[in-house]
This record gives structure tokens, sequence and C-alpha cells, in this order.
């Protein structure tokens, strides 16, 4: 007969990774410890039973009703649940194209009384990475700006740019600072192999 061998939760997911551990285990490596009249496998199995009726809305105070849980660890698992939660949603609502952070740059111009220059980052799959706003001078030096901005690119290993510029009052014709800007992002972005895109 074999011997059956039992893996503590934070050995089994060291060795096997998250996906290999029941709930329980998981609240067992989150929770750490019992207490001499609650085990961390009771506590784990009672949290868990809780979540599985109240699932992401889960209260500090819920959790504190259970015996050996105090509001330390209550609290930790919440904002545990709340950060998964979070993350979750902003990977789901992240931008997937150049057209839908358009529709954001394109609502700060409309309502901007002045001359706004908005330009923004993406990786080699079209995720937004960051994104930048401010009132510029259109007598500023454009290819300075352009140096500007493509150095935050970089910094960040952009793989392509888009630039939006405008205000409320912005007449449809594109200004000669507009179209020395375009130049010169264009020509900036073509030396470092970087798409450049303009709203």
């Amino acid at each position: 007969m074999g011997t059956i061998t039992y893996e503590r939760p934070r050995e089994k997911l060291y060795k096997k990774g998250v996906t290999a551990l029941t709930n329980a285990e998981l609240l067992q490596v989150v929770i750490g410890s019992g207490n001499a009249g609650m085990p961390v496998t009771k506590i784990a199995r009672k949290v868990d039973a809780i979540l599985k009726k109240t699932g992401a809305t889960v209260q500090v105070s819920d959790l504190m009703s259970i015996q050996g849980l105090g509001l330390v660890k209550s609290g930790q698992i919440v904002a545990g649940l709340e950060l998964a939660s979070r993350l979750v949603y902003q990977q789901d609502n992240q931008p997937s194209s150049d057209i839908d952070v358009l529709a954001d740059l394109y609502s700060d111009i409309r309502n901007s009384k002045k001359t706004m220059l908005l330009y923004a980052f993406f990786d080699g799959n079209g995720r937004l990475i960051d994104d930048h706003s401010e009132f510029i001078n259109p007598k500023v030096n454009t290819a300075r700006l352009a140096r500007k901005m493509f150095g935050e690119a970089l910094a960040l290993s952009t793989a392509s740019i888009l630039v939006a510029i405008g205000g409320q009052d912005q007449p449809l014709e594109p200004a000669m600072f507009e179209l020395s800007l375009a130049r010169d992002v264009y020509s900036t972005a073509t030396m470092l192999s970087i798409k450049a895109s303009r709203g």
C-alpha cells in the first residue's frame, strides 16, 4: 500500500503554482495560521463557505464572525479580493485599439478652452501603456516637443504612439503649428521605428 503524502498549501503553491490549489488552500496561504481553538484549515473552510454565499461583496464584518479570524486577517482577505476584482476589470476594459482611446482624447480636447496636446503610448499588442495631456503654446519648438514625447516613449518601451491636438474653438483647417508638429512626430517615429498615429 502506497504512502499518502500531504503537501502544505505554501509548499504546493511554490512547486505547482496557484492553479493547483483549492479555494480553501489559497485561503490558508492568505490567513497563515490559526490558533489553539481553531486550526487554519477549519478557518479557511469557513471563509470559503461565506465567500460562496457572498462572492466579492463580502464585508470585513462577515469574516470577523468566524472564530480565530480577527480584524487584520479579515481586512487582508477583503482587500485581496477587491484588488483581484479591479485587476480583472482593468484587463477586460483595456483599450484594444487607437480608436477606443481617441474617443477619450477628443472629449478632453472638445472641452478645452486652450490648445491641448494629448499623446498615448501603446505596447506591441495595442494595449495602452500611458497617456499624457498638457496645454501648449502654439509658438513652442515642435522638434523639441517631439523629442520630449519620444524620450518618454522609449523609456516605456513603446511600440506605437497616438497624438491629438486641438481645443474648443479649433478650426477644421490645420494650423502651421500642427502641420509642423505632425512632420516632426512622423520623422522622429520613423527614425525610432515607432508607429505614429495622429488624431
